[in-house]
């Protein structure tokens, strides 16, 4: 008895220690491939920006309000605006970008309203 009690517990401690929690607020991508990536719409109700797959960059920019009548399915649909949004970073003389990094996570934090994009 005290040996199955022993296996027990060991298991269950094996579990907790290899389980590790996950915030049920955040929504995160690891391992993201850009050719099968959608991004995800975050606004504030006055404009919205799509993320993109590569760092520093933003795939679209909608403002709220601006809607083309027919765009597509003849229903009103966001009027994509200027990207002026779209960053680079260099160090040393050399850009980073989705070439020369790795490692990329996105998450999305429902709660704290963040989205945040970290790579190596």
């Amino acid at each position: 008895i005290h040996l199955r009690k022993c296996i027990a517990s060991c298991t269950l401690l094996l579990l907790a220690i290899c389980t590790k929690a996950q915030d049920p607020w955040v929504i995160q991508a690891n391992n993201i491939n850009p050719a099968n990536y959608y991004g995800i719409t975050v606004a504030n109700g006055m404009i919205g920006v799509v993320s993109a797959p590569e760092p520093f960059k933003v795939r679209e920019v909608v403002l709220a309000g601006a809607y083309d009548q027919y765009g597509r399915g003849r229903v009103s649909n966001f009027l994509k605006s200027f990207n002026l949004l779209n960053g680079y970073l260099e160090i040393d003389g050399r850009r980073l970008d989705g070439n020369n990094t790795s490692n990329m996570v996105q998450s999305l934090d429902m709660k704290g309203a963040a989205f945040t994009a970290r790579f190596k």
